[in-house]
This record gives structure tokens, C-alpha cells and sequence, in this order.
């Protein structure tokens, strides 16, 4: 399934148009659809309230209204915005309602008829704002409106997205309905996936409007159990070499765990052979306490180029817990000019930026895996201006220096170039994961999943989606039986092995 920017969910309906299907036809599709899963959901005596705007999602929104009373649910409508400012459909809508005799009134201001409205519903559906939401703030008796709604004991199904989020980014504009339910029509928004949109999203649903994906040339795509790559069966007559030699530059004084986890996690997703180097301060400490089918080997910085030289490597990792203390800008260079795919995190990402131009000489597949602040230092950017725009600013980064870019987050996206057009980046948005993972050593066990599968397959960008796709799911396997605030990174890999044999079955049935 296709994820969308608003702009190209308003190309998509008027390609749908242009082809032989109405736009009010649209509009009482969307509402049909809307009202089957209300109408299942809901007690047939619920209270229902129904917030629309002027613009076509509170068309939509009538059309539920007049579904409801059409069926003798208790219903009315709120009508949040300027008649005079109706769409044409809306417009249209408003009429049908007026003849059909479902009850209505206009909001001008949070009074005590309102609040009363409010309080008295079971259900109420925000069909208020769409998702082409401007950064631009709300009129204050409608933000005051919304956070009433908030507070209010009634469920919450919000028609398409909930009003106030950015179907463009995920932020909100001050204040933003947080929705229950959240029905989308045909395809997720951007915004729904990023920022605040899952907050305030509830659980979603897609519903199939009969709008075709066809027209639309967007990218950017939900990764899934149905469309994670596949690894090759593994032959009888085989061997360890078979199967990939990883080595892991990790750790330094105080942080070790880094390069453990991400070793451990690395040799459980499969390579065959695993070497962790470690400052020669530290050999003693790690070799103690790393898993035995793991070599452990000590450097300098003097020696490490020379050192990694003499070790067969089918693949690198750089930066779990590598600090910030020694140099490594030459070692980094090096791996990039190996011509073997490196994967490249945490602090290496951070010596990354100060040579960030020896991207551009890289001569195999690097592989990027940033959190927002890694990658606002990696682009110089701000805080404010990754959360306004990251997904251009990653698709423009990764087509610039030809990279896989994992953006990690609640949603992490994995940024595939196809040439140098930024628009062509393929993106792929994660649908495992939770927010206990937000853990220490979480994205080291990651980079070390990416790491044993990039030895296992000759696409670097599978290993990437597939890593990204098992950790995901090894974290909500983990969530399952801890809760997410005891979950801990090493669950992550003690799930690991269920989470492969969970995928593996999906791709035979």
C-alpha cells in the first residue's frame, strides 16, 4: 500500500474523477464507508454527534448524519465553519441533510448549548478539517472547541485524519482533535505516520473508496509482513563463510554494551561469522563477557586499518558505543573505499559528519541508520526544520550521496534511492515497533540485525527493510509479554528467533 502526501491524495481524486467517477459520487462512498464501520462498531442507541466543516471531509461527514438518521440513530450535527464557505459537494450535502430532517446548529462559540452537546454524545465523529491542513493556527473558539471535544467521555472517530494534524508532516497547529478511531479513505497521509500523528491517530483504518493507486507516482510505501523481502532458503551444502563475515568496530571505555548488543544481535540474524574490534583498553572486559561464538580483537588507533586488512569481511559496521574520543575519520574512509557494504551508526555517524564529503567516493553499498538528532547534525539542520520537512530532506540527502538512509523513529523509514532524483527515492514506513523500544541499546541490536543480513543477501536495501521490519516486530513480541516500560534492548534479541520463524511461516503460506 502507497503512502501519500495531501497533494497527491488531491491528484489521485481528480485522476478518479477525470476517469468516469463523480466527485459527489466519491463523497457518498467515503460517507458509506464511514457510517458501515460506525454503525458496526457502535450501540445502536449511542448519541452521535457529528462535527463538519465547510470543506469536502465535512461533507463527508453529512453523509454518516444522514446514514444515521436514516436508520434511527439518535443523531445531529455541529457545523464547524462558515456556511457561506461550503464546497460545491458540501453544499450539495447540506441541502439532502436539511430535506432528510437530521438536526443541526452552527458553532460560534464554546457555550453552555455546546458544551451540553458534547457532553451528552457517545460518539463523536471529527469530519471537521482535512488532511490538506496550512501551518496556520486555529481560530481560538475552535481550538477551545477542540480540546473540549478531547475532554469529553464520548468515543472518537475521526473521518480521514483528525482535525488540527498536518496530513503533510504529523504536526498539529496548536491544538488537534485525538481521535479513537481514525477511518482514512484509501491511503495513509505522511502525517498520520510522523510527529504527533500517531499520538493522535487512535487505532486507524483503511477503507477502499475505489480510488486507484495507479494515479499516483508516489514512492513511498507501507512496509509489512506482505511486502518484506524474503531471505533464500539456506542450501544443506553450505558453511559458514556462506552466510557472510561481519566486522564490528565497537565500544570504548564506559560504553561496551554497545558492541555487545549489537555482536549478539548481528551473529542471531544469522551471519556466519562474526568479529568485533575493540581499543585495546577495553579487549579484557569484552572478551569476558562476549558470547563465545564471537572473536573478539583488540586495536589502536594506529593499527586498525592495518589490522581490519588482514580479516576476511564480507561486511563492516562502524559506530555502537565507538565515543567521540578517538579519531576516526581515516578508519571511516577506508571502509567506504573497501568497496563491501558498511553500516554506519551511532557516534560513527557522528565522525561521519565531520568527512561528510567522502560520501560521495563511496564505491559499495553504505547503509545510514540515524535518529533525528544524528541526522540533523549529519545535514546541519535544525530540529524545527527535520520535524517541518524530514521526508524531503532525507529523500534529497539519500539521492545526493546515493545511501540507504534508516531514519529511525516510532515509524522508521527506510530511504532507497533510484538515481538521483530525489522524488524517485523509494520509501518504505514501518508498521512494527512500539514505543517501549525507546530504550539504551535499541538501535545498536538493529544496526547488528542490518549487519548479519546484509551477509545473507545480495540487496543491500532488502537487508535494511527486513532488519528494520524484525526488530519491529521483535520489540511488540517482547512488549507482549513484558509491557513496553520493562522492556529492555536485550528482549529484543532473546525475540529474535520467534520473530524470524514468525516471518518465515508468513512467506510459505
Amino acid at each position: 500500500m502507497k503512502v501519500v502526501t495531501p497533494a497527491e491524495m488531491s491528484e489521485m481524486d481528480r485522476q478518479t474523477i477525470a476517469h468516469g467517477i463523480a466527485d459527489y459520487e466519491l463523497m457518498e462512498r467515503a460517507g458509506h464507508c464511514c457510517f458501515d464501520v460506525i454503525d458496526r462498531e457502535t450501540a445502536s442507541d449511542a448519541k452521535i454527534l457529528v462535527l463538519c466543516g465547510a470543506g469536502n471531509n465535512g461533507g463527508d461527514g453529512q453523509v454518516v448524519a444522514r446514514l444515521c438518521f436514516n436508520q434511527r440513530r439518535p443523531v445531529q450535527v455541529l457545523f464547524v465553519g462558515n456556511p457561506d464557505h461550503f464546497t460545491p459537494n458540501s453544499e450539495r450535502n447540506f441541502k439532502r441533510l436539511q430535506d432528510t430532517g437530521v438536526p443541526y446548529a452552527f458553532f460560534t462559540e464554546l457555550d453552555d448549548n455546546t458544551e451540553r452537546m458534547i457532553r451528552d454524545a457517545d460518539v463523536i465523529v471529527d469530519a471537521v478539517l482535512g488532511n490538506g491542513l496550512k501551518n496556520r493556527p486555529l481560530y481560538p473558539n475552535v481550538a477551545a472547541l477542540f480540546e473540549y471535544v478531547n475532554q469529553s467521555k464520548a468515543v472518537i472517530y475521526a473521518i480521514d485524519i483528525p482535525s488540527g494534524l498536518r496530513g503533510s508532516n504529523g504536526l498539529t497547529v496548536g491544538q488537534a482533535i485525538r481521535a479513537d478511531r481514525t477511518l482514512i479513505i484509501q491511503n495513509p497521509k505522511v502525517g498520520m505516520l510522523l510527529e504527533d500523528g500517531p499520538d493522535f491517530l487512535g487505532e486507524p483504518t483503511v477503507l477502499d473508496v475505489g480510488i486507484s493507486e495507479q494515479y499516483t507516482d508516489s514512492q513511498k510505501k507501507v512496509l509489512d509482513d506482505e511486502s518484506i523481502p524474503k531471505l533464500a532458503k539456506r542450501l544443506k551444502n553450505s558453511n559458514k563463510y556462506d552466510y557472510g563475515a561481519v566486522s564490528i568496530v565497537a565500544g570504548s571505555r564506559g560504553m561496551i554494551g554497545a558492541g555487545l548488543m549489537s555482536s549478539a544481535a548481528c551473529l542471531r540474524s544469522g551471519a556466519g561469522l562474526v568479529t568485533t574490534w575493540v581499543p585495546e583498553s577495553i579487549y579484557e572486559i569484552v572478551a569476558a563477557q562476549m558470547p563465545w561464538e564471537i572473536m573478539v580483537k583488540p586495536y589502536t588507533q594506529d593499527n586498525v586499518i592495518s589490522q581490519l586488512k588482514q580479516q576476511k569481511a564480507t561486511a563492516y559496521v562502524i559506530g555502537p558505543g565507538i565515543g567521540r574520543k578517538m579519531l576516526y575519520a581515516d578508519l571511516i574512509k577506508w571502509l567506504i573505499e573497501t568497496g563491501k557494504p558498511v553500516v554506519i551508526d551511532a557516534d560513527g555517524l557522528y565522525h561521519l559528519s565531520k568527512i561528510k564529503s567522502v560520501l560521495s567516493e563511496h564505491a559499495g553499498p553504505i547503509i545510514l541508520t540515524p535518529h533525528a538528532g544524528e541526522f540533523c547534525r549529519l545535514c546541519e539542520i535544525t530540529k524545527d526544520e527535520y520535524k517541518e520537512n524530514s521526508t524531503q530532506i532525507a529523500s534529497e540527502f539519500a539521492a545526493k550521496y546515493q545511501v540507504i538512509l534508516v531514519l529511525k523513529g516510532y515509524r522508521t523509514r527506510i530511504f532507497v534511492p533510484r538515481g538521483d532524483d530525489p522524488a524517485q527515492c523509494e520509501i518504505w514506513f514501518n508498521t512494527t515497533g512500539n514505543p517501549g523500544m525507546a530504550t539504551a541499546g535499541s538501535g545498536d541490536i538493529l544496526t547488528g540485525i542490518i549487519a548479519g543480513l546484509l551477509s545473507q543477501t545480495s540487496r543491500p536495501e532488502d537487508a535494511a527493510k527486513l532488519g528494520v521490519y524484525l526488530h519491529g516486530l521483535s520489540g511488540d513480541m517482547a512488549a507482549e509479554q513484558f509491557g513496553e516500560c520493562a522492556l529492555n534492548a536485550m528482549h529484543l534479541i532473546d525475540k529474535l528467533p520467534e520473530s524470524f520463524k514468525t516471518t518465515k511461516r508468513n512467506a510459505n503460506e
